[in-house]
């Protein structure tokens, strides 16, 4: 009997061959679609976008940019639904991790040479600072095309090959696990959190809730309970092995794994409103309408919950709450957490100003008031000056420079000199936000008088490398009987525009949140508050067209609103009990000096200074 179904199963996948390789109309239909799909919208699209980065249309290149990823996804997603009715589940699957392939394939090595700024190189997407960027982009859309096949495969149940069944049961788990906390749980593992209204989603995804749906499905094709629940907790191995290079100073990465449980109890609970309560754990007849509820009704419940946090997350992805501030090598606690990377209390001023594209800044700085002996071992206030610069030629890459003086409980002063590179959530980055420490430099000071005026420049400079014309940036400091002294120096990659920029991008200051992005900043911050301080920062400067001057306007900005590009600010949080003095508050004082102080007082953001 069981040669007989091996036969005519046999037979039966040769007249399918046979069907699908005669040349009708209809065969060649599916073939054109096999061939043309998921992969061609997604590469006609990016060369539709990169055309117009090509002849200089930057407003449309930048609003179609923003929407690569959503085409990609959409891509696979749709195409995904199509396979599962043209064919068998495992030959859908294989078309599509192909195709997944490919695009990997064309936006990250086959990639067209160009000349921008007369320095040839390739179009290709930037593979991140672990190199594995572009293979986390290829899977997730591997992800969005091949659910929609194992979703209508799950549903032959018993008829599935019983061998495979419990892999395949947890792959389909892992895959929907994918799909539905990608975005938020990457932006965890990077460092990111969403604004205070949206942190519960963030909490209700790391803690599992959606690991319901998980186990539905691995319940559904694995007929198992335990499959199903060890489908929970294998997503959550998986997503944490996929994540774990990417950078995130100050997170402690090992406490989502204290979730485990509850991602494996969430997983069971989807998966008994599938198969129902084992035999020996029969519940009771619960009396009154308790007991008319259906195991069917709680699984559709269940699902409405999954769908609606899964889809709102999608929807507040635009408020991401990321930052970054020093090197953790100088003070290397973590301190106070908040789902991965730590926020800490700064304010600043920034200079109010149209963009300029300029090649060096310099600051002054002195801690006019300060005793190291309250600050925390692990605590420190840092004096400094940060600023912008972009890539030529991925949206979403932009580098943010700092240079700064630390104050440590120990009396020293450390000279940093730091540069990230981060990156938005789009199709460039990966699809998902990521920051990096590029390169630090530092040296130690012990001055007799902290009070001491210190300069600090960041300055883009010619070198030549292997004959060819480059651009670096080095670290200056000098200080009273200390002539310029460079204590940085950093080559970056050649796609990185060899300039600083300054000023305002995206319009005037607005009261709400990434409303603008404010590209120099001068201030003060902390790893926790601490009282007691006063510092003065004074002759904020750039240089141009040859000649320095002096920046002519500047006003207040708290942690909050630091924006230094679109997603990214310094600190995070505003400094509770700081005020400042300068010449538009007291006419006293020069025009282009601002004097912070922590004396429990409180000040509005964007106030002018001078």
């Amino acid at each position: 009997m069981t040669r007989g179904k091996t036969q005519k199963r046999r037979f039966s996948f040769v007249d399918q061959m046979t069907s699908f390789i005669r040349l009708t109309p209809k065969n060649i239909l599916r073939i054109i679609l096999l061939v043309v799909f998921p992969w061609l919208p997604p590469y006609l699209f990016e060369k539709t976008d990169f055309y117009f980065h090509l002849t200089h249309q930057p407003d449309w290149y930048y609003n179609l940019s923003g929407n690569r990823l959503f085409v990609d996804m959409a891509s696979f997603a749709v195409w995904g639904i199509v396979a599962a009715y043209l064919l068998r589940p495992r030959w859908a699957v294989i078309q599509i991790a192909l195709n997944a392939l490919l695009v990997w394939f064309l936006f990250y090595v086959a990639c067209p040479i160009y000349a921008p700024g007369g320095v040839w190189q390739p179009e290709c997407y930037y593979a991140g600072p672990d190199g594995l960027v572009g293979f986390r982009l290829a899977g997730i859309m591997f992800c969005y095309g091949a659910l929609p096949v194992l979703v209508r495969a799950a549903s032959k149940g018993d008829a599935l090959d019983h061998r495979i069944r419990p892999a395949l049961a947890v792959l389909s788990g892992v895959i929907l696990s994918v799909v539905m906390i990608w975005y938020p749980l990457s932006a965890w593992f990077s460092g990111v959190t969403y604004l205070p209204l949206f942190l519960t989603f963030q909490t209700v995804l790391l803690i599992g809730v959606p690991q319901i749906a998980t186990g539905i499905l691995a319940a559904r094709m694995g007929r198992s309970l335990k499959i199903g629940a060890t489908s929970g907790i294998v997503s959550l191995l998986f997503m944490s092995a996929v994540f774990w290079t990417p950078e995130c100073p100050g997170c402690d990465r090992s406490s989502l794994y204290l979730f485990a449980p509850s991602w494996g109890i969430f997983a069971l609970a989807g998966s008994i409103t599938e198969l129902g309560l084992p035999s020996l754990l029969r519940l009771p007849k619960m009396p009154g309408w308790w007991g008319a509820i259906r195991m069917e009704d709680v699984r559709r419940v269940g699902l409405a919950l999954v769908l609606t946090v899964s889809i709102w997350t999608l929807v507040a992805r635009d408020f991401w709450d990321p930052s970054v501030l020093y090197a953790s090598s100088i003070s290397s606690n973590p301190g106070e957490l908040t789902l991965g990377q730590p926020f800490y209390p700064y304010v600043g001023a920034y200079y109010n100003s149209s963009q300029y594209r300029i090649c060096c800044v310099e600051i002054g700085v002195s801690i006019s008031m300060a005793n190291p002996r309250i600050l925390a071992p692990d605590n420190f206030l840092m004096v400094g000056m940060g600023v912008q610069s972009p890539n030529c030629c991925i949206d979403g890459w932009d580098f943010g420079w700092r240079a700064d003086v630390f104050l440590l409980p120990n009396s020293s002063m450390i000279i940093s000199g730091s540069s990230w590179e981060t990156c938005d959530g789009n199709a460039n980055c990966g699809g998902y936000m990521w920051e990096h420490l590029w390169y630090h430099s530092q040296t130690t000071l012990n001055p007799q008088n902290l009070s001491t005026p210190i300069y600090l420049q960041m300055k883009w400079e010619p070198v030549t490398v292997d004959g060819q014309p480059r651009s670096l940036v080095n670290w200056y400091y000098n200080t009273t009987g200390v002539a310029w002294t460079k204590f940085g120096s950093f080559l970056p990659d050649r796609r990185l525009g060899t300039y600083f920029d300054i000023g305002l991008s995206g319009g005037p200051a607005s009261e709400i949140p990434q409303g603008s992005a404010f590209l120099y900043q001068f201030g003060v911050a902390s790893k926790r508050p601490v009282s007691g301080w006063s510092v003065s920062l004074f002759n904020p400067s750039f240089q141009y067209l040859g000649t320095w001057r002096t920046m002519e306007r500047a006003n207040i900005v708290q942690g909050d609103f630091s924006y230094w590009k679109v997603n990214y600010r310094w600190g995070g949080r505003p400094y509770p009990g700081v005020t400042a003095r300068a010449n538009l508050l007291d006419s006293s004082l020069p025009v282009d000096t601002v004097t912070f102080s922590y004396t429990g007082g409180t000040m509005k953001d964007f106030t002018p200074l001078w």
